[in-house]
């Protein structure tokens, strides 16, 4: 992409610094000076600019996309969302945020921390920097990356296929975890990594969930591929199942706010609501994370929702007929849950190693989700049923918190496979939302943008 300038790097942060923690946003270093700021600095600007867009309105679009939330009637803020109507305007600040952002963060961190072998610093960076670019391949498909953020000595990057990103991934997390750790130069990022304070014991869990993440990427491309590596991360048993990784660093004011909460529930209120696709299951099932995912009505129906799309011809009510999701202002967002790890466990148990083995990830992922909202662990069974039961409790474990993952287990595995048709779609037939388009801000600036591509064309690994 078109580079600009280095102030849109703290741009990011500055949306989130007031409810951050000191030493995020020093105003006496000036955006136009890098040089003069540290990675301790500059490292949780970059982990803030990523959760600010994905724990914002891509946590949003994917909740729509995955049929946890609908708008609401008598609103139409997202309803093109759910009519499928997107154009190339829609999520330029977006990808603009990241790479000149986030991105370009942890670029500076690498750099500043190769240069003093402070291989800590420089592996939390590499790592968030590979999870970022990971989000946006899986939403283009093709993006800039092996000539991104190259500043003036590329101004105009090519875009690299999918697949060709993805290597480049596995490459950079074998990058990030090869450094020596315990070299007097390894400085202690210490409350500069707000993800995990410095424990690099559960940066490596991090790398190695990420690995397997990818690797079942490929299971319609060449589910053989990564095979070998699946079974050894298995038997290694060093994934995430530890901790979450999430930023929490919010506080309950406007600048500092969960940005979900601060967009879609604060600023632009009276829009978003549960959707029948998940209200009706968590009801029909009697599950008891209904009353923590969502806050009832003020009027009617406790439990109402609306299908995706259906707000076009609903009249006489408001999103007070209904119930909402329960995201507050100190609401984290989330890179991993513990509730996902396992259900990454269990798919990859079920298609590469063991069916007892996947069964228990698998329960234990319904666990896990129980317990984060507070509940017991055994408050509710579901039987299991393989890769369909798998991927249908991620999904609702994925509710407020990792929504956007839902939407593409949906593209790649075909489950849950009850989604409802989108009542106002603009698309022809049974089609669905499989990508995003390609931003109208870089096809204006860089001439390597590829050509549009429907948003029903799937990306290279969905069916």
């Amino acid at each position: 992409m078109n580079i600009r300038n280095y102030l849109l790097i703290f741009i990011t942060v500055a949306l989130l610094a007031s409810g951050c923690k000191k030493g995020f946003f020093d105003i006496n270093v000036s955006p136009n000076n890098p040089s003069e700021a540290t990675p301790a600095l500059v490292l949780p600007s970059g982990i803030a600019g990523s959760a600010f867009v994905l724990g914002g309105y891509y946590h949003a679009l994917g909740s729509f996309w995955a049929q946890h939330y609908a708008q609401a009637a008598a609103a139409s803020q997202w309803a093109e969302w759910e009519s499928y109507n997107l154009t190339d305007n829609d999520f330029n600040r977006q990808f603009t945020l990241l790479y000149a952002g986030a991105l370009y963060d942890y670029k500076y961190v690498k750099d500043k921390a190769s240069a003093t072998n402070n291989w800590k610093y420089y592996a939390i960076a590499t790592l968030m920097q590979a999870y970022t670019f990971h989000v946006l391949a899986d939403l283009y498909d093709k993006i800039p990356f092996t000539e991104a953020l190259m500043g003036t000595e590329v101004i105009q990057p090519k875009y690299d296929d999918g697949q060709t990103v993805y290597e480049g991934l596995l490459n950079m997390i074998d990058d990030a975890m090869s450094k020596d750790f315990s070299s007097s130069s390894a400085e202690d990022p210490g409350t500069a990594d707000v993800i995990f304070q410095g424990d690099m014991e559960k940066w490596q869990r991090f790398a190695n969930t990420l690995k397997l993440k990818i690797y079942l990427r490929y299971v319609n491309v060449d589910p053989n591929k990564y095979r070998s590596q699946i079974l050894a991360l298995l038997d290694e048993n060093k994934l995430l199942t530890t901790a979450d990784a999430k930023f929490s660093s919010f506080k309950a004011e406007q600048t500092g706010a969960n940005p979900f909460y601060n967009t879609f529930v604060d600023r632009l209120s009276g829009n978003v609501i549960a959707n029948t696709t998940l209200m009706s299951r968590l009801t029909d099932n009697n599950d008891p994370r209904r009353e923590k995912l969502f806050e009832p009505s003020e009027t009617g129906g406790l439990w109402a929702s609306l299908s995706t799309g259906e707000s076009r011809t609903t009249v006489g009510t408001t999103i007070k007929n209904y119930a909402t999701p329960k995201i507050d202002e100190l609401y984290p967002v989330y890179f991993f849950t513990k509730e996902e790890v396992y259900f990454l466990i269990a798919e990859a148990e079920a298609r590469y190693g063991s069916a007892s083995r996947a069964e228990t990830a698998y329960n234990n992922g319904i666990r896990e989700s129980l317990l984060s909202l507070g509940l017991s662990g055994d408050a509710i069974t579901y039987p299991y049923n393989g890769i369909k039961s798998i991927i249908e409790q991620k999904w609702f474990a994925a509710t407020n918190k990792r929504a956007l993952e839902a939407f593409f287990d949906y593209n790649r595995t075909g489950y849950p496979d009850f989604f409802t048709k989108s009542l106002s779609s603009v698309l022809t037939g049974d089609n669905r939302p499989k990508r995003l388009l390609y931003p109208s801000s870089e096809r204006t600036s860089n001439i390597n943008t590829p050509a549009l591509v429907s948003i029903d064309v799937p990306v290279w690994w969905a069916k």
